[in-house]
């Protein structure tokens, strides 16, 4: 007889053990990385909130708000009257006949007159201390040539380029110079050519060219200008400009039959500008990359009718601007505009695809500094005695704004004997202010649009500096 086995028809009681479920959330095994843009944000933050302090959140809602334009109005199209009748029955004005006001053109002159009397005197003041500097530069330098308080400012403004850029020294070997000029030796740029260099500075006088027609909305006024209309030939009336591509353009202070060089010309819009100011009487429009220079000929052939004798003031060049050693255009311009490639803050915090604070162009966004020192250099080696160049970015950041200024002046100076003046930018700041389009923010050296709601242009820095020798 089997003891174990079981009767039918039997009630066995079951042990069930229950098993605790626990759900383990599942973590990466390392962080997600940050958009372009974020880090681009992350980047202003740490960098601009010192420099700007109680100003930087309004500059930085305005970085992350749509940026305004004005409606440039192409006096090349056969309609452009009409079309601008509309913008004005909509509230547009023109804001240089705005400025301008009622002064009568004998109020400008005697104006002109004082102010460029009184930039006489500064010159010659500035030619005295070359001399002098000249003269003593066999003899021993002196402890100190600047106060502690502007050794200091000079290092606080560089501070943000040292952690902000560690670009890599270039070295660059240059050929004989042309027009008399000593030759060069190997020229290494670090960064700190600027330091301790004093550039002066001149009052200065602007005409603001008769022949452009600028329409734009007042301040707060939320309505956006329609798509551009055009004629029955097809050429658009008016284009659409940020508010602070403007500024480049005004201080060149463009005078009759001027020769212009526009270094970086794509996409095309100062040079545009500049054409219809029916000033210059030779438009070199440069730029390097193909692609750039068919979006130059794109816009040209768009905006510029066949048949406008505009047209043959168009020359259009590919040389590459930031080369020293191959650049051969020297002394040859009344007017150069290097509104040279920068990071682009605003769309840097607002779009990721070509993004410079991408990982991928990283190495490209820590050599800026270095590419705009050199593009600036040229500008100063192309310009004549006398003229002007216009430096230009559209950016905050003071590494790429007064630093190259200086950094480039000084190895002008160094290198090819080419001495400078700054230009100031008061008329241009003060008119543009009392517009209530434009903000600015106080600068060493040059002007400053920095963004703000209410009309929201910029970011925009530029610089004028005439070359005396």
């Amino acid at each position: 007889m089997n003891c174990f086995r079981r009767p039918p028809n039997s009630c066995y009681l079951t042990q069930i053990r229950w098993k605790t479920v626990k759900f383990k959330p599942k973590i990466a095994k390392t962080k997600p990385l940050k958009t372009p843009s974020a880090l681009a944000l992350d980047h202003f933050d740490f960098y601009y909130g010192p420099l700007f302090g109680k100003k930087w959140p309004s500059i930085r809602l305005g970085l992350l708000s749509p940026n305004r334009y004005l409606a440039v109005m192409n006096t090349m199209s056969r309609n452009w009257q009409a079309h601008e009748e509309i913008l004005s029955d909509m509230g547009a004005r023109d804001l240089l006949t705005a400025i301008r006001g009622k002064t009568t053109e004998k109020v400008i002159e005697t104006k002109r007159r004082e102010v460029e009397e009184r930039a006489s005197e500064e010159t010659n003041k500035v030619k005295q201390e070359i001399t002098q500097n000249a003269s003593a530069s066999d003899e021993p330098s002196s402890s100190s040539n600047s106060s502690i308080d502007a050794e200091q400012d000079a290092i606080f403004r560089s501070a943000a380029g040292l952690g902000e850029f560690r670009a890599s020294p270039g070295e660059l070997s240059t050929a004989t110079l042309q027009m008399g000029q000593k030759n060069n030796k190997d020229v290494q740029i670090t960064g700190f050519e600027g330091e301790g260099v004093r550039i002066p500075k001149r009052e200065h006088f602007l005409y603001y060219p008769q022949s452009l027609r600028i329409r734009a909305f007042d301040r707060a006024v939320l309505l956006d200008f329609p798509a551009p209309m055009k004629d029955e030939v097809g050429v658009p009336s008016y284009w659409l400009l940020d508010g602070g591509s403007l500024l480049p353009v005004l201080a060149l202070g463009l005078q009759k039959d001027d020769s212009l060089l526009d270094m970086c010309a794509a996409p095309g819009g100062k040079s545009l500008l500049a054409a219809l100011s029916e000033l210059p009487s030779k438009i070199v429009c440069n730029d390097f990359k193909l692609a750039r220079l068919g979006q130059l000929k794109r816009a040209l052939m768009t905006y510029v009718p066949e048949d406008n004798e505009a047209s043959n003031k168009f020359v259009l060049k590919r040389k590459d601007a930031s080369d020293v050693k191959t650049w051969d255009e020297f002394d040859a311009y009344d007017k150069v505009l290097a509104d040279v490639p920068c990071s682009t803050d605003r769309l840097s915090v607002s779009t990721d695809e070509g993004n410079v604070f991408s990982t991928a162009s990283t190495q490209q966004r820590l050599n800026l500094p270095l590419l705009q020192t050199k593009i600036l250099v040229n500008a100063l080696r192309s310009v004549k005695v006398g003229g002007s160049v216009v430096y230009s970015t559209c950016t905050l950041s003071p590494s790429q704004n007064e630093a190259v200024v200086e950094n480039s002046v000084a190895i002008a100076r160094n290198d090819f004997g080419i001495e400078t003046v700054e230009e100031s930018l008061h008329q241009l700041v003060s008119h543009m202010t009392a517009s209530g389009l434009y903000r600015f923010h106080e600068t060493p050296l040059g002007a400053l649009v920095v963004p703000f709601l209410p009309s929201n242009f910029g970011p925009m820095y530029i610089c004028k500096l005439t070359r005396l020798q």
